[in-house]
């Protein structure tokens, strides 16, 4: 009952606040581990429904870009080389993911391989069967990944790729 109080005060707070960018970059309401179990997983289990492509991918190369029109605001840029396919189409071209804007939380888009110590491997969501870097939708780090569907669609790529 806390957490809901707490979840509509949050609530009612921006709805006052209007759309203000100070509020832009608001945290959840504190929760329960089991809640944010939860959370975890209902997020991993969007990014899989809304991808027509999910792969594993290491990253090849990183660097600096800036941000915004010749602004001094630095970003991170990285290479992504597919090397396992989960879902989808496979996935042959390395992709280039970077930030393309900032918010009052930061540099976005918010990606896990954007990280600025961000390295190895990591699963990609992508929108579309053949991925751009704008059509990269998610990546998380390989133990950050709970969504069952995503753990047994690796676990049967990999018996593919081993058996071969």
């Amino acid at each position: 009952m806390r957490v809901l109080k707490q979840a509509l005060v949050a609530v009612l707070a921006v709805a006052a606040a209007g759309s203000s960018p100070a509020l832009a970059c608001t945290l959840a309401p504190p929760a329960t581990p089991e809640v944010k179990r939860q959370r975890t997983l209902d997020f991993q289990a969007s990014l899989w429904d809304r991808s027509e492509a999910v792969f594993l991918a290491s990253v090849e190369r990183r660097g600096q870009v800036t941000i915004g029109g010749g602004g001094s605001m630095t970003g991170q840029e990285a290479v992504l080389r597919p090397i396992l396919q989960l879902k989808g189409p496979r996935v042959a071209s390395p992709v280039t993911v970077r930030h393309t804007s900032v918010t009052s939380c930061g540099p976005a888009p918010f990606l896990d391989a954007l990280h600025p110590q961000a390295e190895g491997v990591f699963v990609v969501y992508a929108s579309s069967a053949a991925p751009t870097g704008d059509g990269i939708i998610g990546t998380l780090a390989p133990k950050a990944v709970m969504e069952p569907r995503v753990l047994e669609a690796w676990a049967q790529a990999y018996g593919r790729e081993t058996s071969r």
